[in-house]
């Protein structure tokens, strides 16, 4: 009692959740001292990038402001199995939808990473680019033949396929595309059986040959760890004394001078005084929005950046009417059908455990820390195939194998609640994927305060397209599920009772679940185009000083996961920031901001609440 007496003091006293609150606002003030060329507003993957790319020129001040933690070396970050540990932890923003029309009105949880990293440091690692005909789909300058170099650019691949396919395929780059160390005997048996039925693909990021068939998948592992943006881009440029990071920094608004982006506001994280720091831009800097496609539309509407209707609902200035911010939400939709099987101790599950408890088996342990190799290199799902079930030229399907049984209809179950399970019983999963879905959704401010989650609706099956490829991919997991011989056990999910297109469909609806690629709400396009929010040279519409530099500029989701994409935008990006010679081109601008008056800034027509201990006679030396 006397212990919680003294706790509730302190909270009182401090009025915070932050330790030593004073030293960490007086280093936050010392941040603001001088202006920065880039400020990098958000630290996940893209921003990982872009710090080690711009801080590259030690002439060049870099601000890369992360509202995560800074434990990207945490054991289970480190650790791929760590995953099942990752969500709905504190390293994730544990984001929801809010009832899904088309999917029985649910809330469907959306795994966001909380870490310097990003979602890099929570996904599932698979290294996959998609074809060259998403990329001739974005267009505008985006083609599969311009992107490709910067694929290769920052890859490292340590598979041998750089000595056998160097048109796709590199090495020395900081993006590490490897094979999991370690097959269990479920996923060999499903190459057997995929390869008979669907066809076998030893390279699903070779674009002169169709993505189709069944193989393993690469993942984004270096000797058996995962390589996070942190690990991978950050880390390296750290000790540059030109790049300054922060983190526990929840920006709140992009600052401007009349349409010109002139720095950030941002807030220390569980800081109950909500003190404002306002770090500025140099003459001609930029601020760089790369926090996400959830955050990064959030922060460009707390900033006056959107749609006018909403923006003053909710009391906002409109800096810049774009209605296409928040809208155009893609995302992966996912299923499950799953068996058990009457091999005991076969599954992955099985052998990360001692039987009959949630206590850790040491032997997968002792592989991983003495050689990096075994089943905690695996996050279960890196053996697939890729298919078309409606006769189109590009998969609309993606089938994840897991030599595991899952524990519900809904893939995220067995990820969160496994750690709390002590008789998880032996079988194997199939987890179908929409993998071009057509389905769009909206992220949109449920306050001008980014501290509260946006509202986020999912628009998962609103297309009915993306609900015929997941039926059709129950029918084929049923398929190949039956076929594994000495392995073939009873289907649980979805079971017996599950048999009419129908009777699919509502199971479906009823358990559709993310596969995290969330992308395309600040959607690219020329500069007529109405619903884009940035030009090809990532440039935001209508104003001028600020980029958005992440996934939600992906105007469709290519056919694989996200992350290794992600990377390739901000490598080019990184690349024009520095030379605009390099840029895809981005036609008719927005007028530029000429001859600013800084009296503006004297008499408070900054967008800017705090200060960051400078006057505003110190501010107005930046920009005159």
């Amino acid at each position: 009692m006397l212990r919680a007496l003294v706790l509730l003091a302190l909270l009182y006293a401090t009025n915070s959740l932050v330790p030593g609150l004073p030293k960490r606002q007086a280093a936050e003030r010392a941040v603001c001292d001088a202006p920065y060329d880039y400020i990098i507003a958000g630290g996940g993957l893209s921003g990982c990038v872009l710090a080690e790319r711009l801080s590259q020129d030690p002439s060049k001040r870099v601000l890369l402001l992360e509202a995560g933690s800074a434990d990207y070396k945490n054991k289970f970050i480190k650790i791929p199995a760590g995953i099942l540990r990752l969500f709905k932890s504190g390293f994730d923003w544990q984001h929801e939808t809010k009832g899904d029309k088309a999917a029985s009105g649910r809330n469907i949880f959306l795994a966001r990473g909380k870490v310097l990293g990003g979602s890099s440091c929570t996904n599932v690692l698979l290294h996959h680019r998609g074809s060259k005909a998403d990329y001739d789909e974005w267009g505008n300058g985006w083609s599969g033949d311009d992107v490709l170099p910067y694929f290769l650019k920052s890859q490292d691949d340590t598979t041998g396929r750089a000595e056998n396919s160097p048109k796709y395929h590199s090495k020395g780059g900081e993006w590490t595309m490897s094979e999991v160390r370690y097959q269990n005997p479920l996923s060999k048996k499903f190459l057997e059986v995929g390869g008979e039925l669907l066809g076998n693909n030893d390279d699903f990021n070779n674009w002169d040959r169709k993505q189709q068939g069944a193989g393993r998948f690469q993942v984004s592992e270096r000797n058996g760890c995962r390589e996070s943006g942190a690990t991978a881009f950050l880390e390296k440029a750290l000790k540059r004394k030109n790049l300054e990071v922060r983190t526990s920094a929840m920006i709140r608004h992009v600052d401007f001078v009349s349409a010109a982006a002139v720095g950030v506001t941002y807030n220390i994280v569980g800081d109950d005084s909500n003190a404002n720091f306002s770090p500025v831009l140099s003459q001609g800097g930029e601020v760089i929005l790369a926090a996400g496609a959830i955050a990064s539309p959030q922060i460009l509407m707390a900033s006056g950046v959107g749609p006018k209707e909403h923006l003053e609902d909710l009391s906002i200035p409109v800096i810049s009417d774009l209605p296409g911010v928040g809208e155009n939400l893609q995302d992966h939709p996912a299923a499950v059908v799953s068996f058990e099987t009457p091999k005991k101790g076969v599954s992955v599950t099985s052998k990360l455990r001692i039987k009959g408890t949630k206590l850790n088996n040491p032997i997968p342990i002792l592989k991983w820390f003495l050689r990096g190799k075994g089943e905690l290199t695996s996050v279960g799902c890196d053996h697939g195939a890729f298919v078309s079930t409606a006769g189109s030229n590009e998969p609309d399907l993606q089938m994840r194998f897991l030599p595991a049984r899952a524990l519900g209809p809904d893939g995220m179950t067995t990820f969160t609640q496994f750690r709390n399970t002590k008789n998880h019983a032996d079988g194997y999963s199939f987890q179908p994927v929409a993998t071009r879905a057509k389905s769009r959704g909206r992220v949109r401010l449920a306050s001008s305060n980014t501290h509260v989650k946006p509202v986020i609706d999912g628009g998962y099956l609103s297309d009915d397209s993306d609900l015929a490829t997941l039926r059709e991919g129950i029918k084929l997991g049923r398929k190949l599920g039956a076929q594994f011989g000495e392995y073939t056990g009873e289907e649980v999910f979805p079971g017996k009772d599950v048999q009419t297109d129908e009777q699919i469909d509502q199971y479906i609806r009823d358990s559709v679940h993310t596969a995290n690629a969330i992308v395309g709400t600040c959607k690219m396009g020329a500069p007529s185009d109405r619903s884009a929010v940035v030009t090809p040279d990532l440039k935001v519409k209508g104003v001028t000083g600020l980029r958005v530099v992440d996934s939600s500029v992906f105007p469709t989701i290519p056919g694989g996961q996200t992350g290794t994409p992600t990377v390739m935008v901000a490598e080019r990006a990184a690349e024009f920031i520095k030379d605009a010679g390099k840029a895809p081109a981005a036609g008719a601008r927005a007028k530029q901001m000429v001859g600013l008056d800084s009296s503006a800034l004297v008499q408070g027509e900054f967008r800017g609440e705090g200060n960051g201990g400078m006057d505003s006679t110190q501010r107005t030396k930046f920009y005159t």
